[in-house]
């Protein structure tokens, strides 16, 4: 299966639309002029068929030899376009003339389980049509550039801009600089390997304004100890020794420059602390709607501010996760980061989730979760959130064209506070919020 998607995606680089046409051309009259006594078709087969060799024959000389280098931005968006540049060079003894640069993206071939796991047998009873999901599999779009003349040992610096579809790691394998034959059928390539990766971000919706009451709440340990395990407190002063206090905050270097024990003086602070939860328990078939959690959850982490606050990122991947951001600790943009590399995790369960939440809900101040389902696994998470006694809000991101749930559960009584959105139309969706 991997070798048959690589010679498909060498084929189809190869050959130009006008080749196609050409191809088409060949086949259609080799058909209709089997029988040479009946038919003039035969003459056109033969006409294109040696326009076709000419082309190929063609494609034989071109022999070159390029070195590249790019310089990328560290990070892109997904659905945004990002230009960088690339300086080629020409390492023949030849001038190069007529030459295209194209990039190649690192687009997993799939294999034979990977292209059958998306089909699902139509929701129609009795039918046995396998329908695919509408998941974009390309990992992004480029436009091939054409270059000038290069002469021997000659440079060019060209612009480049590419359309990353999907989030996550983006790896440039390499590239190919091609050159048509003179009829402008065929393509011939020289592979340069040039490997480099940028991240691709979570694409990100605006969102209003967001009113997160909550008041400032004690936490263990200070700003600087927020994120940590343990009891350390945030440095205030130094004074005297007293008895009682741990020797774990004697100051040595002022003790032995004074001759008497000194000890670190710290101060627990009070600060507003949000919650961010985002689901990623979900059929892996469909995963239109988790992607789109991934992108509510990063627009969420890039719209609470985190100047005076902190925001806590909770969610399951490999384990259960919680990272935090804000007041000189990780900045939004490193959670985003983290958010562009999440994945499903349709293996665990639910609990690792609401145990992880459970035990660092006494911190936070307000809380906003983003659900993939409304069943009653996630509405008994929600119900003990809501028992805290922190303000909530509630996100849930549902396949397309599935009705808002009749039964809000423990979201009956705040239905302000709980939206459904749908893929297509989320930015729409999470608009309407400003009004709740």
């Amino acid at each position: 299966m991997q070798r048959l998607g690589r010679w498909r995606s060498h084929l189809s680089g190869r050959i130009t639309p006008a080749g196609w046409l050409m191809l088409t051309g060949v086949v259609f009259t080799a058909l209709i002029g089997v029988d040479i006594s009946s038919s003039m078709a035969y003459q056109g087969f033969a006409l294109l068929a040696a326009v076709s060799l000419l082309a190929f024959a063609g494609t034989m000389r071109f022999q070159g030899r390029f070195s590249l280098q790019r310089r990328l931005p560290r990070y892109a968006s997904a659905g945004e376009p990002f230009g960088y540049t690339i300086t080629v060079r020409n390492e023949s003894g030849a001038v190069q003339r007529g030459l295209t640069l194209l990039e190649e993206v690192g687009d997993p071939v799939e294999s034979l389980g990977e292209a059958l796991r998306p089909l699902r047998p139509a929701r129609r009873a009795g039918s046995f049509k396998l329908v695919r999901s509408p998941v974009r599999r390309r990992l992004a779009h480029f436009t091939p550039i054409p270059l000038p003349d290069l002469a021997t040992a000659g440079e060019v610096e060209v612009t480049a801009r590419l359309w990353p579809q999907r989030r996550g790691p983006l790896r440039f394998m390499g590239a190919r600089v091609s050159r048509t034959d003179p009829f402008g059928l065929l393509r011939t390539f020289v592979r340069v390997e040039w490997p480099q990766t940028v991240l691709v971000l979570p694409k990100r919706y605006k969102v209003p304004s967001l009113a997160l009451p909550g008041h400032e709440a004690y936490q263990v340990g200070g700003v600087a100890q927020a994120a940590a395990v343990g009891q350390s407190e945030e440095f205030v002063s130094l004074r005297h020794y007293r008895r009682g206090d741990p020797m774990r905050h004697i100051h040595w270097r002022s003790w032995a420059r004074i001759g008497e024990p000194i000890v670190k003086e710290f101060e627990d602070e009070f600060f507003v602390r949000h919650g961010l939860v985002l689901d990623t328990f979900d059929d892996p078939d469909d995963p239109e709607p988790f992607e789109e959690a991934v992108s509510v959850a990063a627009s969420f982490a890039c719209a609470i501010g985190t100047q005076e606050s902190l925001l806590d990122l909770m969610f399951v991947g490999v384990k259960a996760f919680r990272f935090t951001a804000g007041r000189g600790l990780a900045q939004s943009d490193q959670l985003l980061e983290i958010l562009a590399c999440a994945r499903l995790t349709p293996e665990a369960e639910l609990s690792t989730l609401s145990a992880l939440v459970m035990e660092h809900l006494s911190s936070l101040t307000a809380c906003v979760c983003v659900l993939l389902k409304w069943d009653p696994a996630r509405q008994e998470l929600v119900r003990r959130i809501r028992q805290s006694g922190i303000p909530l809000r509630v996100l849930v991101v549902l396949p397309r064209g599935t009705p808002p749930p009749a039964d809000l559960g423990p979201m009956a009584d705040r239905p302000g506070a709980f939206r459904v959105l749908h893929p297509g139309s989320v930015e729409e969706e999470l608009a309407s919020l400003g009004g709740s």
